[in-house]
C-alpha cells in the first residue's frame, strides 16, 4: 500500500525557528575593570610619580657640633607619560543580509567587538602582545619577570597554596600591597580545595553574580576569559592594581560607513554597509619609591608554570 512519507511532505511540515542564538557570554577587559583609569583630554598625558622620599634625623643641642644642625632633604617626582593608541576594527555586511535577517545583526556584533577590543588590550598590557612602542613600560607579566618577582609552581615543599603565598610575598617585599590577582579559567580546578595552615579555604569562588570574580587570600581574583591569557607564560599574576594605569582618550566609538572602500571592497557598489569601531587608550606602570624593599621594586609578581 502506498503511503506518504515524511520526506514526501517535507515542504508542508512546519519548522519552528528558535529566536535565540546559542553562544558563549561575552567577556570584557580585565584591565579596564580593575586598573586605575584616568581620562585623557588629548593624545598624551603626563603624571608625576614619587621618585625620592625625604630623610630626617635627630638633632642635638650643640651650638658648634654638626649634630646640632638640622638636616636638609628633598622630595623628587619623575614624570610618567601616557600616549593614547588606537585599537580598531571594521565589520562590513551586505544590506540584503541585514534586511533578511530575523536577528538584530548589529546588536549581536557590537558586544562581540567590545570583547575583541578588550582581548587586544588585555593581551598587550598583561603579556606585551602587539604592545605599541609608545607604551614604553613593560607589560605586567614581562615586567614582573624582569624585576625578579617570579615563583615557579612547585617551588614550595608544602603545597600549591604556599606557592601562591610566596608570589604575594614578592610584591610585599618590594613595599607594595596585593589588592588584585589575575589568571585564566584553567586555574579554577587547581584552586578548589586548597587550604591554609588553619585549614581555611584560601579560594572563594564566584562572589559576584557574573561568576567572573573569586577571592584568593582575601583579595579579588579575576578570570581573564576573553582569550588573552597565556597559561604557558603565567599561571597567576598578583599585585597592586592601582599602579597599573590606563589613560582613556576615547571610549569605544562607532561610525556607520556607506560610501567607503574597505579592504578593496567599494561599499556603495556592492550594496554593503560597515560599522567602524575604535578605542583609544594609553598604558603605564607607576613604580613610586616606597619606604620598604630594596633594589628593583615592582608592584606585581607572577607564578610561572613548572618546567
Amino acid at each position: 500500500m502506498a503511503d506518504i512519507s515524511r520526506s514526501d511532505a517535507l515542504a508542508l511540515l512546519a519548522v519552528q525557528n528558535i529566536g535565540t542564538i546559542v553562544k558563549e557570554a561575552e567577556y570584557t577587559s580585565a584591565a579596564l575593570s580593575s586598573f586605575r583609569t584616568i581620562r585623557m583630554v588629548s593624545g598624551a598625558a603626563r603624571m608625576p610619580v614619587l621618585s625620592a622620599l625625604p630623610t630626617a634625623g635627630f638633632v642635638g643641642e650643640s651650638a658648634t657640633l654638626a649634630a646640632g644642625v638640622k638636616p636638609t632633604s628633598e622630595v623628587l617626582w619623575a614624570n610618567k607619560d601616557l600616549i593614547a593608541e588606537e585599537i580598531a576594527v571594521i565589520i562590513p555586511v551586505h544590506e540584503n543580509v541585514i534586511d533578511d535577517s530575523t536577528f538584530d545583526i548589529w546588536g549581536e556584533v557590537q558586544p562581540l567587538v567590545s570583547q575583541e577590543l578588550g582581548r587586544v588590550l588585555d593581551a598587550a598590557v598583561f603579556f606585551g602582545v602587539n604592545k605599541p612602542a609608545t607604551w614604553t613600560d613593560a607589560a605586567l607579566v614581562p615586567g614582573a619577570i624582569a624585576a625578579g618577582n617570579t615563583v615557579v609552581r612547585g617551588t614550595s615543599t608544602v603545597d600549591f597554596a604556599e606557592d601562591i603565598n610566596q608570589v604575594f610575598a614578592k610584591v610585599e617585599d618590594d613595599g607594595f600591597d596585593v589588592n588584585h590577582a589575575y589568571t585564566g579559567r584553567f586555574m579554577r580546578s587547581k584552586l578548589r580545595g586548597l587550604r591554609d595552615k588553619q585549614n581555611e579555604p584560601i579560594y572563594l569562588d564566584s562572589i559576584r553574580s557574573d561568576n567572573s570574580l573569586g577571592s584568593i587570600y582575601g583579595q579579588p581574583l579575576d578570570y581573564v576569559r576573553n582569550g588573552s591569557w597565556n597559561p604557558a607564560v603565567a599561571e597567576l599574576l598578583v599585585g597592586d592594581s592601582s599602579k597599573a594605569i590606563l589613560g582613556i582618550r576615547q571610549d569605544v566609538q562607532v561610525k556607520i560607513l556607506t560610501e567607503a572602500t574597505v579592504g578593496g571592497i567599494n561599499l556603495a557598489e556592492r550594496d554593503m554597509v560597515a560599522l567602524r569601531f575604535k578605542f583609544r587608550a594609553g598604558f603605564a606602570v607607576a613604580t613610586p619609591v616606597t619606604t620598604e624593599g630594596s633594589g628593583s621594586k615592582y608592584p606585581f609578581a607572577v607564578l610561572t608554570p613548572s618546567a
